[in-house]
């Protein structure tokens, strides 16, 4: 269940967005449906949507994990190359159709190594994703967050990233963070409005309110 801090969060990010993009991970069926923004359908996250009572405005990908008798009738485009994940066809899709910005669902759940494949592929946008009760994006300039006093926040250099915060807890100034070395984990905003600036490199930040 989303907190009434992250529904309002969320509100807003969908206010600025275009469509949701739904990966075969664990999908909030329930939440996506009143966002109410067009809902591209990576190969089998089809089977949980449809099955759920969400229609896909497309389905794509290779479509070797969803149920063939749902595509009859749906608009559904076959990608068979394997050169690219079916989450980086669905991102080319996004970016030709003018569907972007999009917000991801269902990057985490299931194998470990397609957790870990989603969130490099994920590092090289600049969308916002949600996993039940976390909000990610990533950074690679200047942003300021506007979000409840306490909010956590998580930061993570992807691979690496030097930063400066103005509204947190615990300041970061001018730190180098990586994965494998420092980062800076369960954070909280102590201002409402929290101010990033990456000088170098990626970042990619987890907001909830945990």
């Amino acid at each position: 269940m989303h907190s009434r801090s992250m529904m309002k969060i969320i509100k807003n990010l969908s206010k600025r967005c275009r469509s949701v993009l739904c990966l075969g991970g664990d999908l909030p069926c329930d939440f996506i449906k009143p966002i109410g923004l067009p809902i591209v359908a990576a190969d089998g996250a089809a089977n949980v949507l449809i099955q759920s009572g969400l229609e896909p405005y497309i389905i794509l990908g290779d479509l070797d994990s969803v149920d063939e008798a749902l595509l009859r009738g749906r608009p559904h485009l076959r990608i068979e190359s394997q050169d690219s994940t079916d989450f980086e066809k669905a991102l080319d899709y996004i970016e030709k159709e003018s569907l972007a910005p999009t917000i991801v669902m269902g990057m985490f759940g299931g194998y470990a190594d397609h957790v870990l494949g989603n969130i490099s592929i994920f590092s090289r946008t600049q969308f916002f994703g949600i996993s039940g009760d976390v909000i990610f994006t990533t950074l690679n300039g200047e942003r300021c967050f506007e979000v409840p006093l306490n909010t956590k926040i998580s930061i993570f250099g992807i691979p690496r990233c030097t930063i400066t915060s103005s509204g947190l807890k615990w300041e970061l100034h001018d730190d180098a963070l990586s994965i494998g070395g420092m980062n800076s984990h369960s954070n909280r905003a102590a201002e409402e409005n929290v101010l990033l600036r990456v000088s170098s490199g990626r970042a990619i930040i987890f907001l909830s309110s945990f």
